[in-house]
This record gives structure tokens, sequence and C-alpha cells, in this order.
């Protein structure tokens, strides 16, 4: 079962040529319906006509899921800032005019600039999507990511694995006083057997987890990293039957304790 099943779509608007035309992403693929030939319509760039700015988008979303570059600025952002989209478009004039890189600094120039022109331009939720492509290839083809970028991946998964198991918390029978203050810990490995220890029980509280990076796109990205109230490990397929392996925590003699446990998605 792909990544992308029961991910939603998901689209914007973009004057191009005159008309406000639709980007739409649907089923891991990006798809311009204002464009029914698309391949006419590169040949007649090719013989040098102008781009329309929707297949401009479409190379940006090839480029991105190619490279994946753009995951070092997405990593830290856990949804769209738009004060912070609009400084990003200011450095990338200043990039562009200047050779100022004041964003993306583990990428060389050149690619900055795309990988710039691709932040600025995919709304986040089709960030989110690129993200999830990227990791899910990679994964495929071994994990053969550059160490730069596999720092990147391992941020974002910290970030939201914490921000779910504070969400998780916050749905605890019976109530966990202040979750986003429990001492939490996030070991991201390359091990097919994600983990989890803890205690909830006043000032000893604390969660520790173990996740495979691949948590972004198998759980996060299809946003079950927090379903019916349990925080989801992984996600496991059999039979084209996907299983939810979710912390449940159970009282116990100092407190309540974590088991993992499996539902149906």
């Amino acid at each position: 079962m792909p990544w992308h099943h029961g991910v939603p779509d998901t689209l914007f608007e973009v004057e191009c040529e005159g008309h406000r035309h639709t980007i739409l992403w649907s089923a891991g693929d990006l798809l311009l319906s204002d464009h029914p030939n698309v391949g006419a319509e590169r040949a007649l760039v090719a013989l040098g006509g102008s781009r329309p700015p929707c297949l401009a988008i479409l190379d940006l979303w090839r480029f991105a899921l190619a490279d994946g570059g753009f995951i070092e600025e997405w990593a830290s952002q856990y949804k769209a800032d738009h004060q912070r989209r609009w400084w990003l478009k200011t450095a990338l004039e200043r990039l562009r005019s200047e050779g100022v890189q004041d964003f993306l600094y583990d990428l060389p120039r050149d690619k900055a600039v795309k990988m710039g022109e691709v932040i600025t331009t995919l709304p986040h939720e089709f960030l989110d999507r690129a993200m999830a492509a990227v990791v899910d290839a990679g994964d495929k083809r071994g994990w053969d990511f550059s160490p730069s970028m596999h720092r990147h991946i391992t941020e974002a998964t910290k970030l939201r694995a914490r921000r779910s198991i504070v969400q998780a918390l916050a749905h605890q029978r019976p109530s966990v006083p202040s979750p986003a203050l429990i001492p939490f810990k996030c070991i991201v490995e390359l091990s097919d057997v994600p983990s989890v220890s803890g205690l909830l029980s006043g000032r000893d509280s604390y969660v520790e987890i173990s996740l495979h990076p691949r948590w972004l796109s198998e759980v996060w990205a299809r946003g079950v990293s927090v379903s019916a109230g349990r925080f989801t490990l992984e996600v496991t397929e059999h039979n084209e039957v996907a299983t939810l392996h979710q912390i449940e925590w159970a009282k116990a003699k100092d407190g309540l304790k974590p088991s993992v446990v499996k539902h149906q998605l």
C-alpha cells in the first residue's frame, strides 16, 4: 500500500496566461487539469515559446522530488509560516542578485536558488507531501541519503514526534497535567523495531521512543501519528490491511506505563 493511500487531495490556484488555474495533488501525483496536453506545450516551449507558470510549477515539483534539498528548510517548519515565507522570498532575491546565501546552507548556490523557488512557490501542504515522497523513495533505495539530508530528516522526525506525543497525552484519561512539559526523548535510528519506555507519574514522568525515520512518510504524512487519541509508532501492512502500532498507557504500581497495542487502520 503506497504511503499516500488515504492522504487527502490538496490544491492551490495560480495565475497562468491570464486565467486562474488549479494545481492539484492527488494520490501522489501533481495534476494540471487546465493543461490536458503537457507534452505538446513542452514541445512549443522547446521551439521558443514561453513556458506557462503551471508547467514551471510542475518542473519545480519534479525537481523537489528528485533532489529533496528543500527538506533542510521544511524540517523545522511544522506548519505554514507566512512571515517566514515572506523572509525567504527576500532572501532568495538577495541570493540571486548579490550571491548572499542566508538559507539552505548545505546546498551549493545554484541548487539553493532552485530549492528556494520550491519553498517559496509550493504551499506548505505540498511540501509535506513532497517530503513524504522523498523519504519513501529513499527508504526503498536502502536509505542512501547524504549525512546532511539524514540529519535534517532526523530533526523533522523528532519535532513532529514530540508534537504528536503531546497531542496524544492531551487525550489521555485519566488526564495528564501539562503534557508539553513532560521530558521527552526521541531516538531516530535505522532500526525496524520502534520502541517506547516511560512513566506518567507527576514529577517522575518521562517518555522515550525510538523511531525509524520512515515514520515521517508511513505515519505522519498519512495523518495517523495520533489516532483515536494514541500515538502511532509505526504502520505495518499484511494482505492490504494496515495495522497501527500504538502506545497505550495502563495503570501500574508507580503510575501509568506504556505498552504497544495494535489497531487496524
